[in-house]
């Protein structure tokens, strides 16, 4: 993500708050799935509002002391932050995210995952469910999300490829593999409790909107 305001603080800290306010959009993206979601582009009309509330979280946590704050980010503006604001955080081999928000912590999200670039970067032999599948195809997940007291969590309920369910190991192993990095060796893992970037205290996930309060 590309912060509009204050180029001159985009290393040391800046750099890890960016991180980790990407994890926690590209973890509500992909911890819920429904095989009905639009795949149409997100509007770049709306880049720019978008970009100006991320701004203004990320500002607002980084004062010495954080005043109270609520921001709502709507269905559509989660969207576009993932395929348009946040586009080239995205690990390669995962494209494409969408999300609807169900309310009531539910979220349902598809993302198109490489699985040739998967079974490239595993460590051991693939099989199973892998062995019916090639190529670049959707993943439909679905789960809860729980955010509160400064700490991100999230219930992964059920996953499929077109179709066909995949068992909870090989997801959670799909996401930590194409997510691996030099600072993160090991990958995003779902199911283990993280901070909330930028002072975070709650995100409440309510249907067509995420509200993120400080």
């Amino acid at each position: 993500m590309t912060l509009s305001a204050q180029p001159a603080r985009r290393h040391s800290p800046w750099r890890s708050i960016v991180d980790n306010f990407t994890a926690l959009f590209f973890a509500l993206a992909l911890c819920a799935a429904c095989s009905r979601i639009d795949t149409a582009k997100a509007p770049e009309d709306v880049r720019d509002q978008v970009q100006a509330k991320l701004d203004a979280v990320i500002a607002n946590g980084a004062q010495s002391q954080v005043p109270s704050k609520r921001t709502t980010f709507t269905e559509s503006e989660l969207n576009t932050a993932l395929q348009v604001n946040l586009k080239e955080k995205f690990p390669k081999g995962i494209s494409e995210p969408q999300v609807r928000l169900l309310g009531d912590s539910r979220i349902a999200a598809r993302a198109i995952v490489d699985l040739d670039e998967f079974k490239r970067k595993r460590t051991k032999p693939s099989g199973g469910s892998l062995n019916l599948f090639s190529g670049k195809i959707p993943i439909l997940l679905r789960g809860e999300v729980i955010a509160r007291d400064g700490q991100g969590m999230f219930k992964l309920q059920s996953a499929e490829a077109n179709g066909i369910p995949l068992p909870r190991a090989l997801v959670l192993e799909l996401l930590a593999t194409h997510t691996r990095s030099r600072n993160n060796p090991n990958g995003l893992n779902l199911e283990k409790p993280f901070e909330l970037p930028a002072s975070i205290r709650e995100v409440t996930v309510d249907a067509g909107e995420v509200i993120v309060v400080q």
